[in-house]
């Protein structure tokens, strides 16, 4: 598992493609967080640390667009033909796939998250209050899990395009569409991954629709398992499929 991962990270590294996509989906986190302070999103009892995060959620789109088609791509290209050769357990690729995808969205969002941070403490007034920046770490968590999840659609649609959709609708649908799921609504919004990272971060009170009702720590139980059912599903249609 650790050669196949070690493996996916530098097929990443030395395909431009792979290492320019990563490196745009890690810039929009602080440039969507420049755009919404300079243009006076920052409440005045907002904290600096949630005017960083404020960018999270187009991170996290990107992220996972990335890594779907990143997984996805293998097919139309017919490279996963090599991939099954070199590493013919279908299980340990599947695994290494999924944690090189998390880990390149762990780093990527903990550096633009970082530099999120100083960009918005550069250009905001110093009467906002400066918040946890250790909060920053869930927003990380959460590019991670949706960043794995990508993978997983990826790998079990085969197709690049069909994983921009799924993806874009699993992380913009529930709170676009909150208010027709009736009291459903705080369950659904409150553990997507948008609204999980900004539970996290805080720093702004959000409305009552989209807290989830048991909680922060239950919020990200909730959208783990749910993109852990996701993935084993994904997992069992690729180990039982041909390549």
């Amino acid at each position: 598992m650790n050669a196949a991962w070690r493996a996916e990270l530098t097929k990443v590294a030395t395909v431009r493609g792979q290492w320019i996509g990563a490196a745009l989906a890690a810039l929009s986190i602080p440039l969507v967080s420049l755009l919404v302070v300079a243009t006076g999103g920052l409440g005045s009892s907002s904290t600096i640390t949630w005017g960083a995060a404020t960018g999270s959620l187009a991170g996290l789109l990107a992220f996972g667009i990335w890594s779907g088609i990143l997984a996805a791509g293998e097919y139309a290209t017919q490279t996963v033909v090599v991939s099954l050769t070199t590493v013919p357990r279908r299980p340990v690729l599947y695994g290494a796939k999924l944690a090189a995808a998390a880990t390149v969205a762990g780093v990527g969002t903990l550096l633009s998250t970082a530099l999120s941070l100083v960009i918005v403490l550069a250009v905001t007034p110093g009467h906002h209050p400066f918040g946890d920046p250790a909060a920053l770490f869930g927003v990380v968590l959460v590019a991670m899990a949706v960043a794995a999840l990508g993978a997983a659609v990826g790998i079990a649609t085969r197709s690049p395009s069909a994983s921009i959709v799924i993806m874009t609708v699993a992380l913009l649908l529930p709170k676009a569409a909150g208010g027709l799921l009736g009291w459903l609504q705080p369950w659904v919004v409150g553990a997507s991954p948008g609204t999980v990272a900004s539970e996290i971060v805080g720093g702004q009170p959000l409305p009552t629709s989209q807290v989830y009702p048991a909680g922060v720590a239950a919020a990200i139980g909730t959208m783990l398992l749910v993109a852990l059912v996701a993935a084993t599903a994904a997992a069992y249609s690729f180990v039982r499929r041909d390549g």
